[in-house]
């Protein structure tokens, strides 16, 4: 397999931790990549709030454009609210420019607790507006 996406679901603060393990160059790649975020999260019958630790995560210029698109399709699909951690400066070029371009999530945390703590803050502020 060309990648893989580790999933794991933390019930306490009920949010999904996701280490993908790629290096997005093809659109195959992307297809790939999209289907293994298809495969888990269509088992929640929801949108989940989602975690992305990126230390192992790498997107090639050639494939940034389009890999964009696909990470919007995840995002508006798969996701309520969602934080990135250790992007590396070309892949988060790419989430900003997607998040940009496409009103797509791109916030960013310092860690996998800051990220638990801003969904809570997140999820805080949609219960007052409503």
């Amino acid at each position: 397999m060309k990648g893989i996406i580790n999933f794991k679901h933390d019930t306490a603060n009920d949010v999904i931790i996701v280490e993908p393990h790629w290096n997005i160059e093809t659109k195959e790649d992307c297809d790939i990549w999209y289907n293994q975020w298809a495969d888990y999260m269509s088992k929640f019958k929801k949108k989940m709030d989602v975690i992305m630790i990126l230390d192992d995560f790498y997107v090639h210029a050639s494939i940034g454009k389009l890999w964009g698109e696909y990470r919007v399709k995840v995002l508006s699909n798969f996701t309520r609210f969602s934080y990135r951690v250790n992007s590396n400066l070309m892949t988060g070029i790419f989430v900003k420019t997607s998040g940009v371009r496409y009103n797509a999530s791109s916030k960013e945390a310092s860690s996998i607790e800051g990220a638990v703590h801003a969904i809570k803050e997140d999820i805080k502020a949609i219960e007052i507006s409503d």
